[in-house]
């Protein structure tokens, strides 16, 4: 097919550039300079994304779900050892990446990688990315049922894997045991959890509740319902002919507005599920009349994590252990001794999560006191989780193009600071921080207790770095996009919030009232005028993006190939 000059960029480098390298034979062998842009570009559908460094590369992992075993963990620390730095990060999606790599060992990385069933393909690009879930997913006492095999086919098709790889922009998803907010439903492209009714016969069953059109970067959307009961045999086809109506219809001509929460916007949650009932009718898929529309708004329940470092799981006898990763780095050595940890205590299996932590899984009753033992011995906390020290942060200014903030330096700084002040944040309580370099929203400031947004603004001297801090976001209920309290230099950012958990201990209506239910009350500008600083704009997010939208659309002509 000839590229289309109305494309973008990116969408004509789609049409003519083959994504599957040949990394050993071809890129491992020409100079750096002899790469095109485009082609580094085109590197993202393996997962491998050019640093702010000229010459080196980070490549993330696809992990569906984040569960690994000690001997994948093993050559997950071989690999950083070797050719990242000595440097394991874990991400937001329940995966992990490495920075600092050379072209020359990108061929190597992705070899040692696939000899244990590790991979990168669709970790980034305009595809359907890492899937993620329930941290606790397939030991959860909570679960309706275990949802990897599920999981995995979604994973796994070839239709969504191989074929479905030129979509608009990146496409997430999350497969989840249940309706609480754990496995992240609201802020997905698309979101799946098992629920259960009771049949006429007095028997029971068990079907899927489908949610599509969450998405955060800088125009966050929360997820529509869509379908509240689809039979089982039927989700992937579902999900198949969703990914596909996201394929005709995503904005290629303005990435900014290419996501499929777009898509769900504009068509509403009942015009998007005819979309997709017509997309499986095309296909032949038979039994679709029992699909049933939702008729109400998201309603996810409450975090069943809240704090603990041991969780017992559904298997009786057995306990997940969750581990702290500050900064989420991790040593070469520090992954082998997490395997070692797996293999001697538990059953050898390990989860990523979507805090940038881990946890060390079937671990039984009498293994737990050594295993925290050995764990907070060699450095390691396993207090503070869903607290203040379990803080959430994307990589800043120090390897990525487009941050603007360094959120490592404000990262440490807060936790120097305030982490280490036990007593505050135990009378704070429940408590999510995420910060972010940029408006991306690759920490998910957006639905965080509070988000820090990067930001620079210039002065007469050049410019200075720092944040927007917003408050109240969270993935409960309806879902909610945290709203702007003030903008303040980075040097600033741990007293003010400081001050804003100390106005919290000060105002809340009772001890059980979290700092997420206050902040949702009180809203930005409220708690911009108890700090006494400048307001950022008091109207909520969503309404600005709507706004921005109409603005736009206006703009456009009738003739626009928009």
């Amino acid at each position: 097919m000839p590229a289309k000059p109305d494309l973008t960029g990116v969408e004509r480098d789609k049409l003519t550039i083959n994504p599957d390298f040949d990394f050993k034979n071809d890129i491992a062998t020409r100079p750096f300079e002899d790469l095109r842009t485009n082609e580094i570009g085109m590197f993202k559908w393996t997962g491998i994304y050019h640093q702010l460094q000229k010459g080196f590369f980070m490549m993330r992992l696809r992990i569906p779900g984040g569960l690994v075993n000690a001997e994948q963990m093993d050559r997950i620390a071989d690999v950083a050892e070797k050719y990242g730095q000595d440097q394991v990060c874990i991400t937001t999606r329940m995966t992990v990446q490495y920075h600092w790599l050379r072209k020359e060992d990108l061929y190597k990385v992705l070899e040692d990688l696939s000899s244990v069933g590790l991979d990168s393909k669709n970790a980034c690009g305009d595809v359907t990315r890492n899937i993620v879930t329930c941290p606790l997913q397939g030991v959860c006492p909570h679960e309706v049922k275990d949802v990897r095999p599920m999981m995995l086919a979604i994973a796994e098709d070839p239709e969504i894997r191989d074929e479905q790889r030129n979509l608009p922009r990146k496409h997430k998803m999350s497969i989840n045991g249940c309706g609480r907010a754990c496995g992240q439903t609201l802020m997905n492209c698309q979101s799946w959890h098992p629920v259960k009714r009771t049949r006429a016969d007095g028997g029971e069953e068990i079907g899927w509740k489908f949610y599509a059109g969450g998405g955060l970067g800088a125009r966050p959307y929360m997820a529509k319902a869509i379908f509240d009961w689809v039979p089982e045999e039927l989700v992937l086809k579902v999900t198949q002919a969703a990914t596909e109506v996201y394929r005709r219809n995503g904005n290629r001509r303005v990435r900014a507005w290419a996501r499929l929460k777009v898509v769900v916007d504009e068509m509403g949650a009942r015009g998007f599920g005819e979309a997709v009932l017509e997309v499986m009718r095309e296909r032949g898929v038979p039994g679709i009349d029992a699909i049933e529309f939702s008729t109400r708004p998201p309603e996810i329940g409450e975090l069943f994590t809240d704090g603990q470092d041991v969780i017992a799981q559904k298997q009786p006898g057995l306990n997940t252990v969750r581990v702290m990763v500050l900064r989420s780095e991790l040593t070469s050595a520090q992954a082998r001794q997490v395997a070692q940890w797996a293999r001697t205590y538990g059953d050898g299996s390990i989860m990523f999560t979507a805090r940038q932590n881990l946890q060390i899984r079937s671990v039984p009753d009498d293994n737990v006191a050594p295993l925290l033992a050995e764990i907070r011995a060699a450095g390691f906390t396993t207090e503070g989780h869903e607290r203040l020290p379990d803080m959430v942060a994307c990589v800043g200014t120090t390897q990525c193009n487009l941050a603007v903030s360094d959120t490592p330096n404000t990262y440490r700084r807060l936790y120097a600071e305030l982490a280490s002040d036990k007593p505050f944040w135990e009378k704070v309580g429940q408590l999510r921080i995420h910060m972010n370099g940029c408006p991306n929203s690759c920490a998910q400031h957006w639905i965080a207790d509070i988000g820090l947004r990067g930001t620079r603004k210039e002065n007469p001297t050049g410019s200075e770095e720092g944040f927007t801090i917003c408050i109240g976001g969270g993935l409960t209920g309806p879902g909610y996009i945290s709203q702007p309290v003030c903008d303040v230099p980075a040097t600033a950012v741990t007293p003010t919030v400081r001050r804003m958990l100390e106005i919290y201990l000060e105002q809340r209506a009772s001890e059980k009232e979290t700092f997420g239910e206050y902040a949702r009350r009180i809203g930005g500008t409220r708690m911009a005028e108890l700090l006494g600083v400048v307001a950022a704009p008091p109207e909520p997010v969503n309404e600005r993006n709507q706004r921005m939208q109409r603005v736009f659309d206006e703009a456009m002509s009738e003739t626009s190939p928009w």
